[in-house]
């Protein structure tokens, strides 16, 4: 999706330099594509791992990788990089990136980060009716390249999935079988070891075991706090107040809400996605329900 209201590039360094104060413990840069603006995320990583950020790490598609960018990133204190890999062979892979040549640009972006010395790359695999069957494929020329970890979660019933789902979506019986290679490529231990993502799982832990204090917020491309991707709700906006002062506000404690779990309640599948719930809006395609932690919950107080 293409917003006209993305945050800029000094409006980006504020927010981590506000956020390189509290020390992380992992900050990910996501996209679409953060290499779209790579000289940004070489200063923002910098500042992050110089003012005590643990780990910082980086999703992308890898088209736009090479020597330089990997270099400049290693240079910057990048820790871990995780590349999209939707399938064995560049069939599969460009049918759904819709891009020729995709795939073996993602390919050669393994290739390049691992030539300059990092130690930490993964691979995402998500998987759909046409690439599904070439999981076991997929792992076996991961393992000859020396990846350790191959993330694999469910096709996501949203955006521009949400308009292809008869084209896309794997079938149940898919599915099941899929778990099943999974088990036994386990059973055999061979890497890459292979990490289900189950995208429900913080829907249902962020509103009972863990809601007085969470783990995770994302920043959206255009400075909202949202608590969760797959939520249609916005809790604050980082060009209103900093996102310190949103956590000291209680923001850490944000999932106590009693609005979010019970927008979080009407999905306990990745069915429930992209079904109409009580006039909620629909993720990525209509606009957010917006509360500002700090303005309209102070207001009430």
């Amino acid at each position: 999706m293409v917003i006209d209201d993305e945050l800029a590039d000094d409006e980006v360094v504020e927010f981590i330099k506000d956020v390189a104060k509290m020390q992380l413990y992992n900050v990910c840069f996501c996209g679409g594509e953060p290499l779209l603006r790579k000289e940004l995320i070489y200063k923002c990583t910098k500042i992050l791992k110089d003012n005590g950020t643990t780990y910082v790490s980086m999703v992308t598609n890898g088209f736009l990788i090479d020597k330089k960018t990997a270099l400049n990133l290693k240079k910057s204190g990048m820790d871990n990089i995780q590349i999209s890999l939707d399938g064995a062979t560049s069939a599969t892979h460009d049918k759904l990136r819709n891009k020729r040549g995709a795939f073996s640009r993602a390919i050669n972006a393994i290739d390049t980060i691992k030539s300059v010395g990092f130690k930490n790359v993964d691979v995402a695999f998500c998987p759909t009716s046409f690439n599904i069957d070439e999981f076991e494929s997929l792992h076996d020329l991961l393992s000859k390249m020396n990846i350790r970890e191959l993330r694999v979660q469910p096709l996501m019933l949203l955006g521009r999935a949400n308009h292809y789902i008869r084209e896309i979506e794997p079938s149940d019986f898919q599915y099941r079988q899929l778990v099943k290679t999974i088990f036994d490529l386990t059973i055999k231990g061979k890497e890459p070891v292979i990490q289900w993502g189950d995208p429900i799982d913080h829907l249902i832990r962020f509103r009972t075991i863990t809601k007085d204090c969470i783990t995770f917020v994302s920043i959206k491309a255009n400075g909202d706090i949202e608590v969760s991707p797959y939520l249609p709700i916005v809790v604050g906006n980082i060009r209103k107040h900093n996102f310190s002062e949103y956590w000291n506000a209680g923001l850490a404690h944000i999932w106590q809400m009693r609005i979010i779990q019970n927008i979080a309640k009407t999905i306990m599948s990745i069915s429930d996605m992209n079904k109409r719930k009580n006039n909620l809006p629909i993720v990525w395609l209509e606009k957010d329900i917006y509360i500002d932690l700090i303005e309209d919950i102070s207001r009430r107080e």
